[in-house]
């Protein structure tokens, strides 16, 4: 059973100006034994950026949970679709507030893992890796980068779904991992575009060994924590959100 632990920090940047953090975060464990996971980093220039992630997230999992309640759905289309509906959510709440859509710009990743197959969706930076229990662990999607240095795509943007990636689990994934893109440095090697496995490795242990399902809170806390510590902060000064889910369980001594 898929037991998981979740965690956003702001960012020692928003500290200093008083800016909340603008990432949202969610994950569910629904009737089935099915994993969901979203997050959505709202960007900085954006002045409503935190509205636009936790619309985002609200959207894209309650839609999930509608299509995936359906035994026969595919998890690849309703990913696009919830990424879709998160997006109208956000064009609909910009209208009402007689806002432009970009004051509410965020980025969206996705993953759903049911008992028939799971995949991920992702828009803009960040990065989901997944892992086999013990064969290795690979991203799902490179960073997406636009058109010029340190810019990324949007839910906003007007070609949005042309730039949404969506794709299958090329096996069946015993671990995931959602990040925004602050965490990157710390997940992948840039030059050889690979995952740094000893992170993750590190990363998913105690949550491995905890044993139960569902959300591990006293994890939640320590995940936090690491997050805001000085390693983390060291190396980035935006909002870092981090999602980890796994069902393996601790090897038994013998």
């Amino acid at each position: 059973m898929w037991r998981f632990a979740v965690a956003r920090v702001t960012g020692s940047s928003h500290l200093r100006t008083g800016t909340p953090c603008q990432d949202r975060a969610g994950c569910a464990l629904l009737p089935g034994g099915t994993l969901v996971a979203a997050i959505a980093d709202g960007a900085g220039s954006a002045s409503r950026a935190e509205l636009g992630a936790a619309t985002a997230i609200q959207a894209a999992l309650g839609r999930l949970r509608l299509d995936l309640a359906d035994p026969a759905a595919d998890p690849t289309s309703a990913l696009r679709g919830a990424a879709l509906h998160a997006r109208d959510a956000i064009l609909t709440l910009a209208k009402e507030e007689g806002e432009e859509a970009r004051s509410y710009a965020s980025t969206l990743l996705l993953v759903a893992v049911t008992p028939r197959g799971g995949g991920a969706l992702q828009i803009g930076d960040g990065v989901v890796v997944v892992g086999t229990g013990g064969d290795g662990w690979s991203w799902m999607f490179w960073p997406q980068r636009g058109e010029y240095a340190n810019t990324t795509f949007f839910l906003t943007d007007d070609d949005a779904p042309d730039h949404m990636e969506v794709g299958a689990f090329g096996g069946t994934p015993t671990d995931v991992a959602v990040m925004t893109n602050g965490l990157e440095p710390l997940a992948l090697h840039y030059a050889s575009r690979s995952v740094h496995e000893p992170f993750f490795e590190g990363m998913f242990q105690p949550l491995v060994d905890a044993g139960g399902s569902h959300e591990i809170g006293h994890l939640s806390t320590s995940l936090e924590t690491f997050l805001s510590s000085e390693r983390i902060r060291g190396r980035t000064d935006d909002d870092v959100s981090l999602i980890l889910a796994t069902r393996r369980s601790a090897a038994v001594p013998t």
